[in-house]
């Protein structure tokens, strides 16, 4: 049984390479022929499975083979996608699937709550941020990778799932019965001077229908400019970066594509009337691809005026083709150019405005076994006033002694994290430092001066 088993599977890869043949005739010349590739190919699988020490299944033979082709063109956007990773790709771009509405992280291998999406049976059955997820349907997932863990969870809607908590040192168990789950990628918000915030976090089906709700949502209160926030965007679907640019970058070209099967360029265009809102849009290092497109368009159309950091530099076209076994080729088939002709690959855009974010590179948290205060010294005061420099609280020398420096800038962190000003360094001003040094809580500079720069276009406009 066996045997028949292995003589069909080589006749279907002798299929496909023979396919590829005849469609591809450079591929042929490169292994000399097509018999002769066909054979070396199945020489290959059949010494594996008859001499390899273990025996492995045919399907991870196969994958590894179909991976190893994709692989070889050099290029980290093309790649095959078994067919749950392509499941897990179309979660990703549709921005739906079937599952219990939790974000979730990995910290010290323990696969942890960061927060439920409102309204998901996550929220419903009472799941917290900070909870421990140790199993799944009964599997212990502690030292599990979180894209394991989250192929777990997720599964067909209307089926159910049991989740083992951990919290606060106790373990119970959560069935949850699974729906389908909409990731919204826009958060938005009017800040004050009527100045609207739209935070986008990536480019799924949803992206260009949710912008256009919230951006309708922030006019009817009255909002007189927008910031978009692309920062740590890393892009997604083309067509939805159209979408958006389209929301603000006034009637012309958007992007102008290159493709390998395309005799010229193709442009996408805007059929936006005018500007409709002063504009301000942030970028970082984390903002690539369709997150650059939009940039692009804002910035080479004069659109708005972009603030931040260089942009990652993805200038690359991906289409995905799927496989009759259930998977994916996801393939790089053109470049992008921005309106004005840049090309931006490996390059990035430099903002309009550069501000850099605070990084404390090298800086991680502060571990001390002891309470810290006046009159103290060692190196853990000296580590501890290094951190405090680095946030910006005034240190002129680490020294290592814990004297009225150091306790007057560990008071202005206590003021800053609305603790008491003891000057002393217990617990909670502890936590209150590590988590400022790892970006929570720590003033946003970059928006900070988006809002200052969005107060100046409409002070341009007023006059």
């Amino acid at each position: 049984m066996r045997g028949k088993k292995w003589l069909v599977l080589a006749t279907v890869v002798a299929v496909i390479l023979a396919t590829l043949a005849l469609e591809m005739p450079t591929l042929v010349r490169a292994v000399g022929s097509t018999d002769e590739g066909m054979a070396v190919f199945l020489e290959v699988l059949n010494r594996v499975r008859e001499s390899y020490v273990e025996e492995v299944p045919a399907n991870r033979l196969i994958d590894g083979a179909l991976r190893g082709m994709v692989d070889s063109l050099g290029d980290p956007y093309s790649t095959y996608l078994t067919p749950q990773e392509f499941q897990d790709f179309q979660a990703g771009t549709n921005g739906t699937f079937g599952g219990v509405g939790i974000v979730i992280t990995e910290e010290e291998g323990y696969i942890v709550v960061v927060a439920p999406i409102k309204g998901t049976p996550g929220d419903r059955a009472g799941i917290r941020p900070r909870d421990r997820i140790i199993r799944v349907d009964g599997r212990d997932i502690r030292g599990v990778d979180m894209d394991t863990a989250g192929q777990l969870m997720r599964g067909k809607a209307g089926t159910e799932v049991v989740l083992e908590i951990e919290r606060g040192g106790k373990t119970f168990s959560v069935p949850i019965t699974r729906e389908i789950i909409e990731v919204n990628p826009v958060e938005s918000k009017l800040l004050p001077e009527g100045y609207g915030y739209v935070r986008l976090t990536n480019f799924n089906e949803h992206a260009g229908q949710r912008l256009r709700e919230a951006l309708d949502q922030l006019s009817k209160q009255g909002m007189r400019g927008v910031i978009l926030d692309l920062r740590g965007n890393p892009g997604g679907l083309l067509a939805q970066a159209l979408e958006v640019a389209r929301e603000f970058v006034p009637a012309g070209p958007v992007v102008y594509v290159e493709e390998r099967q395309q005799k010229e360029r193709r442009v996408l265009s805007s059929d936006l009337p005018r500007e409709r809102w002063p504009l301000v849009v942030l970028v970082d290092g984390g903002s690539a691809s369709a997150a650059e497109i939009v940039a692009g368009a804002v910035q080479d159309r004069k659109a708005g005026v972009l603030v931040g950091e260089k942009t990652f530099g993805k200038a690359t076209v991906q289409d995905v083709f799927r496989l009759a076994n259930g998977g994916a080729v996801k393939l790089t088939i053109g470049h992008y150019l921005t309106p004005n002709g840049r090309s931006i690959n490996k390059q990035g855009i430099t903002p309009d405005v550069v501000v850099p974010a605070p990084h404390y590179e090298g800086l991680g948290p502060l571990k001390v076994t002891r309470l810290l205060r006046p009159g103290k010294g060692g190196l853990d005061v000296a580590e501890l006033q290094r951190r405090l420099q680095a946030l910006g609280y005034n240190i002129t020398k680490v020294d290592g002694i814990y004297g009225p420096e150091t306790q007057e800038a560990v008071r202005h962190l206590q003021w800053d994290a609305a603790l008491p000003a003891s000057g002393v360094l217990d617990d909670a001003t502890l936590a209150a430092l590590n988590q400022r040094l790892s970006g929570e809580g720590v003033k946003d500079v970059q928006l900070e001066k988006a809002i200052q720069v969005l107060r100046g276009l409409l002070a341009k406009k007023a006059a």
